[in-house]
């Protein structure tokens, strides 16, 4: 597995991924029963939750696949048997298949993934229970019932979305740069931890140490710090929405 600053363990994100998606399964089930499948997602502006529960199962059978085989799936590979069933039906066998092939593959199998020096199974594990968390918290917020990601898992989060979401949106766009915005510098300090990121004409830039004063600070608890990145709340109590701050979360949206 790669050398990720805050990595946990794989056990660890495991644990983590199957609470979050075992409140997730738990959830959908209850809005089946009560017909409120079309109640809306406030963090998710646009999406319902059968809308929000779908995309959740269908990234898993997706993922699934890229383990299996180890590499994106193409063309119509999703039976229609498995797109006919409800929600629930289809959140579970989701998981179920994705988390039968990381029990059945090495961490360090080769699967396809934007990073270029990580296209290996372990990479999905992380990437998945970070994934699920947020849509677990997303979920919750549609039923008026939420509760932070947990407090070392939102700390490996903060820095997941400045090394890896980035360098997805980096992939993506391939040699075309994003519209140049603010340049300047934030730091972000949460759970004893500190991220100095650079805002460069047209990427980011994510050092270890500070270089000059920064233009904006962000600190808070891990929960809030990564909830405001996803752009999932405001910053956290006290802070000041200052432009840099301000621009780097533009930039995590038009990465993710």
């Amino acid at each position: 597995m790669t050398d990720y600053a805050y990595a946990l363990g794989l056990d660890q994100y495991r644990t983590y991924l199957d609470k979050d998606f075992g409140r997730m399964l738990e959830l959908t089930r209850s809005a089946q029963n009560d017909g409120a499948l079309s109640s809306r997602v406030p963090s998710c502006p646009g999406w319902d939750i059968e809308e929000l529960v779908r995309h959740t199962a269908l990234l898993y059978l997706q993922k699934a696949e890229v383990v299996r085989t180890g590499v994106k799936p193409t063309g119509r590979w999703i039976p229609e048997d498995v797109l006919a069933l409800d929600p629930a039906a289809q959140l579970e066998l989701g998981y179920s298949r994705l988390t039968g092939e990381f029990d059945s593959h090495q961490p360090s199998d080769p699967a396809e993934s934007w990073m270029p020096d990580d296209q290996t199974v372990s990479f999905w594990i992380r990437r998945l229970t970070h994934e699920t968390a947020i849509h677990r918290y997303d979920l919750e917020t549609a039923v008026d019932d939420v509760h932070p990601i947990d407090r070392e898992l939102a700390i490996d989060g903060i820095d997941e979305v400045l090394t890896v979401m980035f360098q997805r949106g980096r992939s993506a766009r391939g040699s075309e740069p994003n519209p140049e915005g603010i340049t300047g510098s934030v730091v972000l300090e949460s759970g004893g931890q500190r991220w100095f990121v650079g805002l460069l004409p047209h990427d980011i830039e994510v050092a270890t140490e500070a270089g000059d004063e920064p233009d904006a600070v962000v600190s808070g608890d891990p929960s809030e710090v990564l909830l405001w990145l996803w752009g999932r709340g405001a910053l956290p109590a006290d802070m000041v929405q200052q432009p840099a701050a301000a621009e780097l979360r533009r930039r995590v949206a038009a990465t993710t």
